[in-house]
């Protein structure tokens, strides 16, 4: 809302300068340069007023003393440092101001202004919030005395007056620390952040594992957050049977394209997980978050006769099979997945037909493949053009389906990981990596393997991906790529969360010298990150998908920030910010740690 100046009995100045030097200058023009200005007490602070609950004698003033002593009395809430209001309500408040600006801003009561003047310095926040729900945004925005966060350069964000420094938490299996980390299920977890074999190049701390685990303060935890990132969620949890039938309903919605109602329910099942008690009687989950009363309807038929009777209808459905079959080969969407059903196919096989797969030309596909970079799920024929470069793709999950569709064990996983790494530390000397996705949340085993790199000099990272590609290659272990991407510079108005890191995506194969080589095509993911966004990388490619989706929402709803495994930004600026460690970017999102392990928000 622009601001509106009340009359005022001063004469007319030009600007906003202040009252009592707009009457010297009127009445003694000749000796304005005798006068002795007082040193403004908020001299580097932009203020804006908003009106609303403030009588006009109180407007009058704080205008007045935000004229004499501030930087600046903004009419557009934008430009201000510092907005005075009295209102406490966050429905009232955005009806002057959208939340996103609020949350850049230290939204304080007028009496911070009248004291900070009396003090002759901009005072601490603390005792001055205006909106409870902006307490951490503002204390964080507040100008107090010049100090943190104004003291931050333009890549730091504010820091504690007296800083915590915590190690960077474990990732998953290392093959260099053998660190072991014991999960609810009681699955040996080894550290997976690895750095490459001895070299000259020196290697920060804060990129490094830390020598011992940072544990999850389980007491800080609330089941009965609306956010998967303020719960504890287990890899198996108490109510699992439950979770299941909810994700074959959720799974269902999602094939048929109904994406809400698959949100609703992926919601509905975070929640379960991270439930800590056995679920025994409808209202025990009534006063849930994301429990609504259908949900709540079908949690008592399943407390009734140990299942949903939709789920199995569903799960035993030739519709259901067919679309879960046809998403799970790469390149294949549900609704390209419901176009072949709609055309009369229902198995694999049918698509290999459909598809014209060749076991030859899967052998041989890889320079085709490499320097592709096209949206996924494409599977429309182009004329003059034999395939799409989707076609391709799903030619080749096809062809290697019986290998690719195999579980991946850890200790293969492990063991990918350190070849690779063998193989980077010949071309770059000093990288360092972290084995992500269920692997780092505690899984025995996986459909595919994710590995995220970043070097020390941030200028050596970009083009590594593609220099290991092409020696993975070269030596018989990266046999097709099914994406290969390149850095891009960050754009604030993007919506998606496809990241901008490098990235090959491919089809990886031991090579025969390793003791569990044999000869079985997995996928691997590579990722490279800049240093700065190495630990936002790692936490948006460990997952769980819910966990991410409600760290991203905590982020925009609670700090006006954009989150991705790209980076951290500032919603109204770009700001861009940097956190050190893992930890540090649940402390800059004022977020209790949540260890990996514990991040399961999905069945």
């Amino acid at each position: 809302m622009p601001f509106k100046r009340p009359a005022s009995t001063r004469s007319p100045s030009s600007g906003l300068s202040s009252a009592s030097d707009s009457k010297e200058e009127i009445a003694n023009p000749p000796k304005r340069s005798k006068v002795s200005k007082s040193p403004k007490a908020l001299p580097n602070v932009k203020v804006y007023i908003i009106q609303a609950k403030l009588s006009p004698q109180q407007v009058v003033k704080l205008s007045a003393l935000a004229e004499k002593h501030c930087a600046k009395l903004c009419m557009d809430v934008d430009e201000a440092d510092v907005v005075v209001t009295a209102i406490s309500m966050r429905r009232r408040l955005e009806r002057h101001m959208s939340w996103d600006v609020a949350t850049s801003k230290a939204i304080v009561t007028p009496e911070w202004l009248t004291d900070s003047v009396k003090a002759s310095h901009a005072l601490p926040c603390e005792d001055y919030v205006a909106v409870d729900d902006l307490r951490a945004s503002t204390l964080k925005n507040c100008p107090d005395c010049n100090k943190s966060p104004c003291q931050c350069d333009d890549t730091d964000y504010g820091t504690p007056r007296s800083p915590v420094v915590y190690p960077s938490p474990p990732s998953s299996p290392s093959a260099s620390t053998k660190q072991k980390i014991l999960s609810r299920d009681k699955l040996p977890l080894k550290d997976l952040a690895e750095p490459a074999a001895a070299s000259s190049v020196s290697i920060p701390a804060h990129l490094l594992p830390p020598p011992d685990p940072i544990p999850t303060n389980l007491e800080q935890l609330s089941y009965l957050s609306k956010y998967a990132c303020q719960r504890a969620s287990p890899l198996i949890c108490p109510n699992q049977e439950l979770a299941v039938e909810l994700d074959i309903l959720k799974r269902s919605r999602g094939l048929e394209g109904e994406e809400r109602s698959a949100l609703s329910y992926a919601r509905a099942i975070s929640v379960v997980k991270a439930y800590p008690h056995r679920i025994t009687s409808k209202s025990q989950v009534q006063k849930l978050p994301h429990f609504g009363v259908k949900i709540c309807s079908l949690v008592e038929e399943f407390l009734d006769t140990g299942e949903i009777s939709e789920a199995r209808s569903i799960a035993s459905s030739e519709r259901f099979k067919t679309l879960s079959d046809f998403s799970s080969v790469y390149g294949i969407g549900p609704n390209a997945a419901q176009k072949l059903y709609n055309l009369g196919l229902r198995t694999l096989e049918d698509l290999e037909i459909y598809y014209g797969v060749d076991p030859t030309d899967i052998e041989t596909n890889l320079i085709k493949l490499e320097n592709e970079e096209a949206p996924r799920g494409s599977t429309r024929r182009s004329q003059g053009q034999k395939d799409e470069p989707g076609e391709s793709w799903i030619k080749v999950a096809l062809g290697l389906r019986n290998d690719l569709m195999k579980k991946i064990p850890r200790t293969e996983a492990e063991e990918m990981s350190r070849i690779v790494m063998q193989e980077l530390d010949a071309i770059e000397p000093g990288c360092v990596s972290t084995i992500v996705g269920g692997f780092r949340r505690g899984k025995p085993e996986g459909n595919d393997v994710d590995i995220v790199f970043t070097h020390p000099d941030g200028g050596m990272v970009k083009g590594l991906c593609r220099q290991l590609v092409q020696r993975l290659h070269e030596r018989g272990m990266v046999t097709h790529v099914m994406h290969l991407s390149s850095f891009h510079g960050p754009n604030p108005l993007r919506t998606a969360h496809w990241d901008s890191l490098e990235k090959a995506l491919t089809v990886f194969t031991l090579p025969k010298s390793s003791p569990l080589y044999t000869g079985t095509r997995r996928r691997l993911d590579l990722i490279f990150a800049h240093p700065d966004v190495y630990w936002t990388a790692v936490i948006g490619w460990s997952g769980s998908v819910m966990f991410q989706r409600d760290l991203r929402q905590w982020a925009k709803d609670k700090y006006g920030m954009k989150f991705d495994s790209s980076g951290i930004t500032r919603r109204h600026d770009s700001k861009p910010f940097y956190p050190k460690t893992e930890k540090e970017v649940f402390e800059l999102f004022g977020l209790e740690w949540v260890g990996p392990t514990w991040r399961n928000a999905d069945v």
